[in-house]
């Protein structure tokens, strides 16, 4: 071989070394996913098994997890997840508390007094504060009742390239993890810019006021060095002790914008319960979730680690009727199969006819 040969030989190899270290061979940024867990039993298996099936590189993830306040099996859930998937995370922080049930001013688990609010807000400034010091790329706040079915959103969301950005999130009615307009005293405020964008009438990204449920920080830009949960560190703020409304406006007064994108579907949410309501309300908003999500996608599926659990599922009745009975094409098996699935949740006993099929008529 000529010394010309293997000169240009190493030229071009240092040339994809240097161009390949900047483009190609960067790994993934490191994503801090802040998940905090009370009374979600019946969401776990469902939302654990929607993280693990996102498609980002599971040893760029730290998880930090906090459970507490349970009269359920959230923290059994947690564990039985942990000795399967969380081995296959960079790392995982887990804190859980087995002694508290409730909060001393607080009349059921829906109910949420000053000291939940004010619980909440430390351990999410918590979150933020150790993201921060561990150098994380990004801290992803996410909570366990929002299933996200893209797989590639995480992905989606680190391209965008916004400060603050959240992935909008679907319910069974109008609600959803954002806010077009706010009051002067803090709270929501409906818009006509809200049903559009809910509604996917127009698509992309939108800056608002207030995103919540799934959030994405990008740490590593100083402007969002001033975001917090703290509101003794926002100046002439007389709000709320509401973690949700102290960061939009941390955000707000630090000039950082929030976007909200609905440029592809990337998941669903359930409707936050009213006060007074029990846990098995809860139960129920998550049925409507699961039926609203059949409708133009795949059912929400429970990881094989997860599948032995011992979960509710309704009683077969007829609902009073004597029979109950779907007529359904023969080869129409993919709504049979989600019929099926639907009644299930629903616990309504059917009998399948099949139907003539007026294209196998001569």
């Amino acid at each position: 071989m000529s010394v010309y040969m293997v000169a240009w030989m190493t030229f071009v190899a240092l040339l994809a070394l240097v161009l390949g270290s900047t483009v190609d061979d960067r790994k993934p940024n490191t994503v801090f996913v802040a998940i905090l867990i009370r009374n979600k039993a019946h969401t776990l298996p469902y939302f654990f098994s929607a993280l693990e099936s996102l498609d980002y590189p599971k040893d760029r993830m730290h998880l930090w997890i906090r459970s507490d306040h349970n009269i359920d099996d959230s923290i059994k859930i947690l564990n039985k997840w942990l000795k399967t998937s969380g081995t296959v995370y960079h790392s995982v922080d887990v804190k859980v508390d087995n002694n508290s049930t409730k909060y001393d001013d607080e009349s059921g688990p829906a109910h949420w007094p000053h000291s939940r609010f004010q619980h909440i807000v430390q351990l999410k400034e918590s979150a933020l504060r150790t993201a921060r010091e561990s150098w994380s790329d990004y801290i992803w706040f996410l909570d366990c009742d929002a299933f996200i079915i893209n797989k590639s959103t995480l992905r989606h969301l680190i391209k965008k390239k916004y400060p603050v950005v959240a992935p909008m999130l679907k319910s069974d009615g109008l609600y959803s993890n954002f806010w077009c307009g706010m009051t002067e005293n803090y709270y929501y405020k409906r818009t006509s810019d809200y049903a559009p964008i809910v509604e996917w009438k127009t698509k992309g990204c939108y800056q608002v006021p207030m995103i919540h449920s799934s959030v994405l920080i990008d740490l590593r830009l100083q402007i969002t060095n001033y975001l917090t949960f703290n509101h003794s560190l926002l100046p002439n703020y007389m709000g709320p002790v509401d973690d949700i409304i102290i960061f939009a406006m941390s955000a707000n007064f630090s000039g950082v914008p929030l976007h909200i994108c609905n440029d592809e579907m990337y998941g669903f949410i359930t409707i936050p319960l009213e006060k007074d309501s029990s846990l098995e309300m809860d139960m129920s908003q998550l049925t409507n979730i699961k039926l609203e999500i059949t409708v133009d996608n795949e059912p929400l599926q429970i990881s094989s680690n997860l599948s032995d659990l011992d979960l509710p599922s309704a009683l077969l009745d007829n609902m009073g009727l004597d029979n109950v009975f779907v007529i359904n094409l023969a080869r129409r098996t993919e709504r049979r199969n989600r019929m099926h699935y639907c009644l299930n949740e629903l616990g309504l006993n059917a009998t399948f006819i099949e139907a003539t099929d007026g294209r196998l008529v001569i």
